[in-house]
């Protein structure tokens, strides 16, 4: 998906999930272009605790639906980086890719990988392989929601 523009920018935005509400400290919206038209995507910005601490969450969101969020790696305050799992469809849920065992997705070749451990040491964290980026890189984000959307819909 392509950024067009900034559509806006604000602050505490709530996302309504079906067992809570979830508060996001601030978001930018964009205008985006894809091969099934125009859609808004927003990003939102927000703290929850993930794997034993309170760590920085992205929510992306096309349309309104999330389609996938993002969290700080151990070292977030240093290097600006997020993490998010990839979750391959089958045919019950989003089953984890599995690190180091499975081969990634041709699909996600396009995106920094790397394994969820390597940058998360905390009890409980899945052997998955995780898309990563910095924070302010809107662009891959985006793109990874999109890829997210597209999958979700065949």
């Amino acid at each position: 998906m392509k950024i067009l523009e900034i559509l806006d920018v604000g602050s505490k935005y709530v996302h309504s999930w079906p067992e809570s509400d979830e508060q996001y400290g601030r978001w930018v919206e964009y205008r985006g272009l894809a091969e099934d038209g125009e859609h808004r995507v927003r990003i939102a910005f927000g703290n929850r605790k993930v794997y034993g601490r309170i760590r920085p969450r992205v929510l992306l969101l096309i349309d309104g639906y999330p389609h996938a969020e993002f969290f700080g790696a151990d070292d977030f305050e240093y290097s600006g980086e997020v993490l998010s799992e990839i979750k391959v469809r089958g045919e019950v849920g989003e089953p984890i890719c599995r690190y180091p065992e499975e081969a990634i997705p041709d699909r996600y070749v396009m995106f920094n990988t790397t394994g969820l451990p390597t940058r998360v040491d905390a009890k409980g964290v899945h052997g998955a392989w995780a898309v990563v980026a910095n924070v302010s890189d809107h662009e891959s984000m985006i793109a990874f929601a999109a890829l997210k959307r597209s999958e979700r819909q065949r």
